[in-house]
């Protein structure tokens, strides 16, 4: 005997009624269980391996009804076609709205037998159709989710597709979300007018020309814009799609993707702010660098002597400029200017140079300048002053002191023990880079002495022009 294809349950106290229904149904390859009261039938769908059940309406000590409602409340109930003899429809109502796939109505001739069968291969065939469903939305919802998370890390926002003729746009919900749109109204079609009522007034205009052209004949849609957020921010979003046209030729859905450029745009705008500064620097540093040379040259000095100048002074501006470089061009310590100076012209000799001072940190433009002056006084200190004997050193100090209205820098340098020291008969080069690169644009006052017992030189500045330059 070949396996029978489906077993229900018949929950019913007259087993003579079942055996005759058992009978009747195994000709569709369906067998019948028999549970005589609800507490049987409850345990034996709680088995396992029942596809439906036949729900007897009278049953001893309660109605059907009862049952029915504590079958609907196990996890993944098989479907119930309620039996009644009563012709009152009420009870079938009351069946239906409890959750029953269906009712047939006993007959003394036993038609109703025959009903049932068909009322349990439709409930059955109901039921799988309910499942697949589930199943299908389940996959859908898993695909979504794979291909939201494929979107957010290509920087996707979502996709949408506009009906044309109805002017509805369905888009997915991480697109409504950054375009203000309630996902629920986006899934079910929202007017175009929903979603770019929050692009950028300034960028409207160029939205509007690109959305004209694709309609025009080009058919290919991008264009580049900013969206306002509800936080107040502002993303910049790029939008690609592609005009659908019938075979008459009109335009009748227009579907696409955004993307997220935020961090792109964010980017170009370091980058040309960058290119902006690196520009300015360059041409400040040659600047520099054509005033060292043409100042150098300008003297009496031999082309070997002047060769030899220029050499050290643009070393010394090179190491300024990898001093900034390690403060990322903001900021460079005046202390360790001082330093590089006290192992270049001291030759790691204990003594030669005695520093005292606070750290104080110097924007650029003063850092470069004070390490040109630095050289300069080293350079004439190791040739011709305190540093050109074994007996003499340079003493560098510094302070933060405050008047009345600001903080400034108090900063000194002064050759002791070195040969007797007389006025120079003409200022060169070195003379005026000291005293006019400090001077010009810092409000500092500048004083470079020529004491017998060695050369000295004061500065008083404004911290907050030191740093801000």
């Amino acid at each position: 005997m070949p396996a029978v294809a489906l077993r229900i349950l018949y929950i019913e106290d007259d087993p003579g009624l079942v055996r005759l229904v058992a009978r009747a149904l195994r000709a569709r390859d369906i067998a019948v269980e028999h549970a005589a009261d609800g507490r049987a039938g409850l345990a034996r769908i709680a088995e396992g391996g029942i596809d439906a059940v036949a729900l007897d309406h009278h049953l001893p000590g309660e109605t059907g009804l009862d049952i029915l409602a504590r079958v609907r409340a196990l996890p993944a109930p098989p479907p119930v076609i309620y039996v009644t003899g009563s012709e009152d429809l009420r009870i079938a109502v009351a069946a239906l709205k409890a959750g029953a796939a269906d009712y047939v109505l006993k007959d003394v001739a036993g038609h109703f037998r025959e009903l049932l069968g068909e009322a349990i291969e439709a409930a059955l065939a109901q039921e799988r159709l309910r499942r697949e469903k589930a199943e299908a939305e389940q996959r859908l919802a898993a695909s979504q989710e794979r291909l939201s998370l494929a979107l957010g890390a290509a920087g996707m926002i979502g996709t949408w597709d506009w009906d044309l003729a109805a002017d509805l746009v369905y888009a997915d919900a991480n697109f409504a979300r950054i375009y203000a749109v309630d996902p629920e109204a986006a899934a079910r079609g929202a007017p175009l007018a929903a979603y770019v009522r929050n692009v950028h007034p300034d960028d409207m205009p160029a939205f509007r020309a690109a959305l004209d052209r694709t309609f025009a004949g080009r058919d290919e849609f991008s264009a580049e814009y900013r969206l306002l957020q509800p936080d107040g921010g502002t993303r910049w979003i790029l939008a690609r799609g592609r005009l659908v046209r019938g075979a008459d030729g009109r335009p009748t859905r227009f579907a696409g993707a955004s993307v997220d450029i935020t961090d792109r745009k964010l980017a170009e705008e370091r980058q040309r702010l960058l290119m902006q500064e690196l520009a300015h620097r360059v041409k400040n540093t040659l600047t520099l660098v054509q005033a060292i040379c043409l100042q150098t040259l300008r003297g009496d000095a031999s082309l070997a002597e002047a060769r030899e100048a220029v050499t050290a002074r643009l070393l010394a501006l090179a190491q300024a400029h990898d001093l900034l470089l390690q403060g990322s061009w903001s900021e460079a310590s005046l202390r360790t200017l001082v330093e590089g100076t006290a192992r270049l012209h001291g030759h790691g000799e204990a003594g030669r140079f005695r520093v005292a001072g606070p750290d104080v940190t110097l924007g650029p433009k003063s850092a470069l300048s004070v390490a040109l002056v630095l050289h300069e006084l080293g350079t004439n200190a190791a040739k011709y002053g305190a540093l050109s004997t074994p007996e003499g050193h340079v003493a560098v100090s510094w302070e933060q002191a405050a008047d009345a209205e600001e903080a400034r820098l108090n900063f000194r340098w002064q050759e002791i023990g070195g040969p007797l020291v007389s006025a120079p008969s003409r200022r060169g080069f070195g003379s005026r880079l000291i005293e006019r690169s400090l001077a010009d644009g810092l409000g500092a006052r500048v004083r470079l002495a020529y004491p017998e017992t060695g050369v000295t030189l004061t500065l008083d500045a404004p911290l907050a022009a030191l740093r801000a330059c």
